[in-house]
């Protein structure tokens, strides 16, 4: 395998000359991609690989690109192609975030999502994992919702997974209420995307990045679901993105729940049916709560 893995990069004539390769390790697989801690003389990389044929690196590589301006996410990519992403690497390790200022990271999100737009999706489809983001632009946010996220995700679980009718009927219920209900941002906001604690890293004078966009043009409000979702921070981090960018009275009692809903069919598509039960829990939360006919 060290021979394969090396072949790739030396073939590539990527790596400066005189400079060879001194050490690897693997750090991590995930979905299609493996991700590489890679060391030379001169310097150290991080390295991901695609095992599946697609263009997930050279997106990805767009991507990082597009979120140069921001210290939170800045990256340099030292090499790109559809198979692999040659990337800097950063000496940090996952964070306990019990001994983190939340605060802090609370007004780094909330100044990440001052970029803004006309529009809601993306120039290009992204990635989240290795599952592809529809993006046609929109003037709607809840028309991109609802057709691109919402109904692609439900069509695709129905192909992949077997649901029965019972929740296949909740969805639709849940779908119309959502219809009838989402009201337009007044803005629309460039997200991350895919905010958790694996996709943060933290040194030693902690300061953070947040690594593996997945970006689009959102409801600010969505990424602060997803966040939610996934418990990455505590009560301080919201007190904190609220002083910076407000959040609504909407978000709490409507919006949290049913942004949710779009991350547990991404996990469900990625992960497996055992997401269907979480799917279904936010589903019968909201019916029995409005009383929904069903």
């Amino acid at each position: 395998m060290d021979s394969i893995f090396k072949n790739l990069i030396y073939q590539r004539e990527i790596l400066a000359i005189g400079e060879t390769i001194t050490n690897t390790s693997l750090i991590s697989l995930n979905y299609d991609f493996e991700n590489y801690y890679l060391e030379t003389t001169k310097r150290r990389y991080s390295l991901k690989i695609n095992k599946k044929s697609g263009n997930h690196c050279s997106v990805i590589n767009r991507m990082y690109n597009d979120i140069q301006f921001n210290p939170l996410t800045r990256r340099e990519i030292y090499y790109s192609d559809p198979e692999i992403l040659l990337m800097e690497y950063f000496q940090a390790k996952s964070p306990d975030m019990r001994f983190l200022n939340q605060h802090i990271f609370g007004e780094s999100i909330a100044k990440f999502h001052s970029q803004k737009e006309s529009f809601y999706g993306y120039g290009y489809d992204t990635y989240i994992g290795s599952l592809l983001q529809e993006n046609k632009m929109s003037q709607s946010w809840k028309k991109f919702y609802l057709n691109q996220r919402f109904d692609c995700l439900h069509g695709e679980m129905k192909e992949a997974l077997t649901i029965n009718t019972e929740l296949n009927d909740k969805i639709l219920i849940i779908r119309d209420y959502i219809d009838r209900n989402l009201c337009e941002p007044s803005k629309s906001t460039l997200i991350h995307g895919d905010i958790w604690l694996g996709n943060m890293l933290v040194d030693d004078d902690h300061n953070l990045k947040i690594i593996d966009p997945a970006l689009f043009y959102a409801d600010n409000e969505y990424e602060l679901a997803y966040i939610y979702l996934n418990g990455t921070f505590s009560r301080g981090f919201y007190d904190s993105y609220n002083h910076y960018n407000p959040i609504s009275n909407d978000f709490w009692q409507f919006k949290m729940y049913v942004y949710q809903i779009i991350p547990l069919m991404q996990y469900a598509l990625l992960e497996g049916p055992i997401y269907l039960k979480e799917i279904e829990k936010i589903l019968d939360f909201l019916i029995k709560r409005e009383k929904l006919k069903y």
